[in-house]
């Protein structure tokens, strides 16, 4: 019932991320086969910088080899990154930061419904926020290869979702453990927030030059790495991280939440 309930609440937020990335993938890969007969993007990504292909992790020689290798680098990079952060500050804010704020989850605590039902519920409608995303974007393309043959691979397809699903998973669980930590709604996004963005711009650097290479072990983002997965070169490494993160700062949360003070 309550999970019910909390899902009437936050379902515009979750399917609005979910069908707007859907639609904009669908729509790419339907104009796909126009643009890789033009030639004209594969010559443009190639007249770049290296420093600035590898900051959104390009690859001039493959990206326009199908579907999937454009999107490894068009959407799979620098995009889902930031939508990722959205979608995670987006679903702590709306499930603890403002709740908390507003005396609203006292309501809650006074229905009686207990703390722990409360964050187990929440992490379940983080895991259908995250499995519509995901879900929804994998179908999307699979429509589209049904519709104009783009000869996609669909293991690989899968496996960006998942690798995608669990970097949303991460970055989800670890804005709620931060925004546990304040009852100031504005005060948790900003520093989430600024987390977040760190991340972000370690990324960055990280790919703007070799002596930066090091940067990478300190930004969840680096967990994600997509044209790796197109290039056979993951093993699953990334897969053991995120889920000791998950379940790390998933622990974390949950003893935080049950311990807060939520008096007004």
């Amino acid at each position: 019932m309550l999970i019910r309930s909390m899902f009437k609440q936050n379902r515009s937020w979750i399917l609005g991320y979910s069908i707007g990335t859907s639609v904009y993938l669908f729509f790419l890969a339907a104009i796909f086969p126009s643009i890789q007969e033009t030639g004209l993007i594969e010559a443009k990504l190639e007249s770049l910088p290296k420093e600035l292909l590898d900051v959104f992790q390009i690859d001039a020689t493959m990206a326009m080899d199908n579907i999937l290798n454009l999107l490894s680098s068009n959407y799979y990079g620098l995009i889902f990154y930031v939508l990722a952060v959205l979608f995670a500050l987006t679903f702590a804010s709306k499930l603890l930061a403002k709740p908390v704020d507003s005396g609203e989850i006292m309501l809650y605590m006074a229905a009686p419904i207990s703390r722990v039902t409360y964050i187990i519920s929440s992490f379940v409608i983080l895991l259908v926020a995250v499995g519509l995303f995901v879900g929804l974007n994998g179908l999307s393309l699979m429509m589209a290869d049904l519709l104009f043959d783009l000869q996609i691979d669909y293991s690989v397809l899968w496996m960006l979702q998942l690798n995608g699903a669990l970097m949303l998973l991460v970055l989800g669980v670890a804005a709620y453990m931060t925004a546990s930590l304040f009852d100031d709604s504005n005060k948790s996004y900003m520093v989430t927030g600024g987390i977040f963005t760190f991340f972000l711009i370690v990324n960055i650097i990280n790919g703007v030059s070799e002596q930066f290479k090091w940067m990478s072990n300190i930004s969840f983002f680096s967990l994600f790495d997509a044209p790796a997965i197109m290039r056979e070169e993951f093993w699953g490494v990334h897969f053991i991280w995120l889920f000791g993160l998950l379940f790390i700062l998933s622990a974390c949360s949950f003893i935080r939440f049950t311990r807060k003070d939520l008096t007004i």
